[in-house]
C-alpha cells in the first residue's frame, strides 16, 4: 500500500469518527432541547392557569366585600363572571393533564358553599361569620392556589436533573470521540515518524556518508512502499555508478 493511500486512509478515519461524534450530539442536544422547551412551556402554562385562578378568587371575594358592605354594585354580574372564570382555568388545568388539582378542587367547593350560604341567607352585618367563616375558607383557597403554583415549579427540579443527566449523555460520545481522536493522532504519528520519517533520514544519512566519506549505502527498512522504492533505486544507481567507473578504470 502507498503512502498516500495510508495516509488517506487515516486522515478519513479521524474524519469519519469526527462526523459521527457531531452527529451523535447533535441529535442528543436537539432531543435535550425539545425536552426543555416543552417543560418551560407547561410551566408557563400552569403559573397562566393558577394565576387566572387567583385572579377569580379575588374577583368574587371582592364582590362579596361590596354586597357586605351595603355598596350598590352588581354583584351577580361581577361574581358570576369570577365564578366562571375559576372553573374554566381549573376545566383547562385538568384537561392539559396537569396534577395536584384536587386540594384546589376542595377548598373552592368550600369556599363556593361559604358565597352561596351568605347570598341565599342575606347575611348583613354578621363581621363575625363573615371573617370565621367566609375569610377562612377564601383564605384556605387562595393558600391552595398558592401551594399548587409553588409545588409545580419544585416539580420542575427533577425534570432539571433528568435534563442534565440527559446533557451529559450528549456530550459523551464527543468526549470519548476526542480521546479516541488523541490515541489514534499519537499512534498515526508513531507509524508515520516509523515507516517514513526514519527511513527517509536513513536514506539521507546513508547517501551523505556514501558521498562523503564512500561507505557503503546499506540502508535497512521495512514494506514494501514508495520509501523503499526510492532506496532500491539510490542502490541501483549506485550501482550503475560503480560500474561505469570501474569500465571507465579499465
Amino acid at each position: 500500500m502507498g503512502i498516500r493511500k495510508k495516509i488517506t486512509i487515516g486522515v478519513l478515519s479521524l474524519a469519519m469518527l469526527l462526523v459521527f461524534s457531531g452527529i451523535v450530539s447533535f441529535f442528543q442536544l436537539s432531543r435535550i432541547g425539545a425536552e426543555t422547551q416543552n417543560i418551560l412551556r407547561l410551566g408557563q402554562r400552569n403559573m397562566e392557569l393558577a394565576r387566572e385562578m387567583l385572579d377569580a378568587a379575588e374577583e368574587q371575594n371582592f364582590a362579596l366585600l361590596q354586597m357586605f358592605m351595603g355598596e350598590n354594585l352588581d354583584y351577580d354580574t361581577l361574581f358570576m363572571e369570577g365564578k366562571e372564570r375559576f372553573a374554566i382555568a381549573l376545566d383547562n388545568a385538568r384537561a392539559e393533564g396537569f396534577t395536584g388539582l384536587d386540594s384546589i378542587a376542595a377548598a373552592y367547593q368550600r369556599y363556593e358553599e361559604s358565597a352561596k350560604y351568605y347570598v341565599l341567607h342575606s347575611i348583613e352585618g354578621d363581621t363575625e361569620w363573615f371573617i370565621d367563616e367566609y375569610g377562612t375558607n377564601y383564605h384556605r383557597l387562595t393558600d391552595a392556589v398558592k401551594a399548587y403554583m409553588t409545588s409545580s415549579q419544585n416539580s420542575l427540579a427533577p425534570q432539571a436533573l433528568v435534563i442534565e443527566k440527559n446533557a451529559y449523555r450528549a456530550i459523551t460520545p464527543s468526549i470519548i470521540t476526542i480521546g479516541v481522536m488523541l490515541l489514534v493522532v499519537l499512534m498515526f504519528l508513531y507509524f508515520i515518524d516509523l515507516y517514513y520519517v526514519q527511513p527517509v533520514v536513513k536514506i539521507n544519512r546513508s547517501l551523505g556518508d556514501y558521498l562523503s566519506f564512500n561507505t557503503p549505502f546499506n540502508v535497512q527498512m521495512e514494506g514494501k512502499d514508495e520509501t523503499f522504492e526510492l532506496k532500491e533505486k539510490i542502490e541501483e544507481l549506485i550501482a550503475q555508478l560503480k560500474s561505469c567507473l570501474s569500465r571507465n578504470t579499465q
